[in-house]
């Protein structure tokens, strides 16, 4: 007996219950029961979709056993109680089952979503870092790419599935996962540019830089008109502030 099938059994139940004198409690618990069953068969069908577009050949580890009994013990109070079925302690602990097994599929998805983007993790570093100068445009173009990243990264592709097409203007789980590698390819071309940039500068302006970003800072004694202009040609010049030490 699947959840599928205890879901329709229950509804049976339900059906009959409504053509019986029952009280409107009775039927407001049958309905939760049963949303929670089918809701949970729903989801092990996404998540085993989610697997195979992935393309994994591990799964998630459920305890069936345990799924079996607590299907197995709510189907025999469903065939000797009827409806009342729904307020014994097999319901509770079906629900409860329910809900672990859930939690686990959930931190199964979790756990392998992130794993796309394990090939980001240095490029996003680097991006969030301060050492990011050049041209505004590859700049703009690094930290847009990165935001949308982190976003995604940390959405649930199953249960936020519109909310992750709605980010990558995607649609389908392969298309969003092909426009994340795509993201992660022109986030590490953007960064390319700037660390090509940056190495085409001249070396007193690299140098004001790399002072510029260390704790000690650049002096404001030490920047001349000849380095002002060095640095404004170079294109870094706005990412220079005055600090107090």
């Amino acid at each position: 007996m699947t959840l599928f099938e205890t879901a329709t059994a229950t509804h049976a139940q339900l059906q009959a219950a409504s053509q019986a004198d029952v009280q409107d409690e009775l039927m407001s618990r049958g309905r939760t029961v049963r949303g929670d069953i089918m809701s949970a068969a729903e989801h092990l069908k996404a998540v085993q979709s989610y697997r195979l577009t992935l393309g994994r050949t591990d799964a998630p580890t459920l305890d069936t056993r345990a799924i079996r009994q607590a299907i197995g013990r709510f189907r025999g109070a469903l065939s000797r109680s009827g409806p009342k079925a729904l307020q014994q302690q097999s319901a509770a602990t079906l629900q409860k089952v329910v809900t672990e097994q859930t939690r686990r599929l959930d931190r199964w998805v979790k756990s392998t979503w992130r794993e796309n983007f394990a090939a980001a993790e240095e490029l996003l570093e680097r991006a969030n870092s301060a050492d990011l100068h050049g041209p505004i445009t590859d700049r703009v173009r690094v930290r847009n790419r990165a935001r949308t990243i982190e976003a995604v990264r940390s959405m649930d592709p199953i249960r936020e599935r519109s909310a992750l097409e709605s980010h990558l203007k995607a649609t389908g789980l392969s298309a969003c996962i092909e426009r994340v590698n795509g993201l992660i390819e022109e986030l590490h071309d953007a960064l390319t540019a700037i660390d090509r940039d940056q190495a085409a500068m001249a070396p007193e302006v690299r140098a004001a830089i790399q002072r510029a970003a260390s704790d000690d800072g650049l002096p404001l004694s030490e920047v001349t008109p000849e380095l002002m202009a060095a640095l404004r040609s170079a294109g870094v010049l706005d990412d220079l502030v005055v600090r107090r030490s």
